[in-house]
């Protein structure tokens, strides 16, 4: 990746490559959840921090190849006896479903299983060499292929399925007699016909086996995943007027009869309800936009933002964790930051929520039904009560009542004939 990032913290649909694997694997819901590391551990574990998963941590002290890695894993199971199935962190497009067709083909007669595709462009992937149409005699490595096994164009997705005594069985016994020197998982295959055990393939699409190599196979791959999530848009009754300019997270949550204008980019954790609209260039991330809602254009909805039912956010303002209740309007020019505001309160152009004094933030409420004036700074923290209004123009540094009017501004003076005065200067 030519990178200081480890591969599988560089994200995909706003989320790390790896999370795209557990989460998928989390749908299984397996007994056991373990995630391989290496010197990468404590960086894989801050980023951990963020999701809701908690897999156990085995750590791979000397990266001695993807066998070597199981193995660990193995030895942390302990006496576990069941399936296991062996995912890769920067391979994040395989399905559930694949998954448990997989495990399906893994059977008393064939306790090993392979995932495989056919694809027209091979390349450096390894091959499937095999016996039968779903019977796998060995696996060959790009690097160890032999003449004319490179035409071969069922590749290897490196995904497997086994019984857990069956895999330590056929794992202790790998070497590293290969030109990687590596201790390669794919060599169980031709073990377990050494051993007169069945190892079978099951077939999936090519897009599910992407790996991620390179900024480059990034950079693919998150075409496809965006493509995927317009799609299933659609297909869910969300209107992308431009799809190919409206940019998603592997969380996104949309319902139906929300319309998206083009140029939208919805970061991780947003949830919008029904009806809503948002308009062209607006850019949310960690929100809650509620039925009705119209947001935008050149819009910014920050994290930790709730914006109730029937609001009008316009052009130009920015909200960062606000709460904001049905029915309010900010229409233009404004910044709202660390604030409740009530019902059906409209809060003029201009307006900025002074919530930070350089070393805390303070917040900032406001009742239902009330009116700030264009321009008003309110130096948080700071209180407006129902039904209240602020003047145009106003710093409010003090709590307005329910009712009152809150205004600060120096008293206007007029200087009569300033205009002739100052014409004649120019003379």
């Amino acid at each position: 990746m030519k990178s200081s990032r480890p591969k599988i913290l560089h994200e995909l649909g706003g989320f790390p490559l790896y999370y795209h694997t557990l989460h998928t694997s989390q749908k299984l819901q397996p007994d056991r959840h373990l995630m391989i590391t290496g010197d990468d551990k404590k960086q894989i574990l801050a980023s951990l921090d963020r999701f809701d998963c908690d897999p156990e941590i085995v750590v791979q002290e000397q990266q001695l190849g993807t066998g070597h890695a199981v193995k660990c894993a193995l030895n942390h199971l302990g006496g576990f006896d069941g399936m296991v199935v062996v995912l890769y962190g920067d391979t994040p497009f395989v399905r559930k479903e694949t998954l448990v067709r997989l495990i399906a083909k893994t059977t008393e007669s064939n306790p090993i299983s392979f995932l495989g595709f056919q694809t027209q462009n091979p390349g450096n992937y390894g091959r499937l060499i095999l016996d039968d149409e779903e019977t796998i005699a060995r696996i060959v490595e790009y690097k160890d292929l032999q003449p004319g096994e490179e035409t071969i164009t069922l590749c290897n997705s490196g995904i497997v399925c086994g019984k857990s005594e069956i895999l330590r069985h056929l794992v202790a016994q790998l070497d590293t007699r290969n030109a990687s020197g590596e201790y390669y998982l794919t060599d169980i295959a031709e073990l377990a016909k050494r051993g007169n055990l069945g190892c079978s393939v099951t077939i999936c699409s090519e897009e599910e086996t992407i790996g991620i190599n390179t900024q480059e196979d990034l950079a693919l791959a998150e075409g496809v995943f965006q493509q995927n999530k317009r799609r299933e848009m659609l297909e869910n009754g969300v209107l992308l007027q431009s799809p190919e300019t409206t940019f998603f997270s592997l969380d996104t949550v949309i319902h139906n009869d929300v319309v998206i204008e083009p140029n939208v980019f919805i970061g991780a954790g947003v949830k919008i309800k029904s009806g809503a609209r948002i308009r062209a260039f607006t850019y949310l991330e960690g929100c809650f936009i509620g039925e009705n809602s119209v947001i935008g254009p050149f819009a910014r909805i920050r994290e930790g933002t709730t914006i109730g039912g029937n609001c009008r956010i316009g052009n130009f303002v920015e909200i960062k964790k606000a709460d904001i209740k049905a029915g309010t309007k900010a229409s233009h020019l404004t910044y709202i930051g660390d604030a409740e505001i009530g019902e059906n309160t409209n809060i003029g152009a201009g307006t900025i929520f002074c919530n930070y004094d350089g070393i805390h933030k303070h917040k900032t409420t406001i009742g239902n039904d009330s009116f700030i004036g264009s321009n008003t700074l309110l130096i948080s923290p700071i209180e407006v009560g129902n039904n209240a209004m602020t003047a145009a123009g106003s710093v409010i540094n003090k709590n307005v009542p329910d009712g009152a009017l809150g205004i600060s501004r120096s008293k206007q003076r007029n200087m009569e004939g300033f205009t002739k005065i100052r014409q004649s200067r120019k003379k």
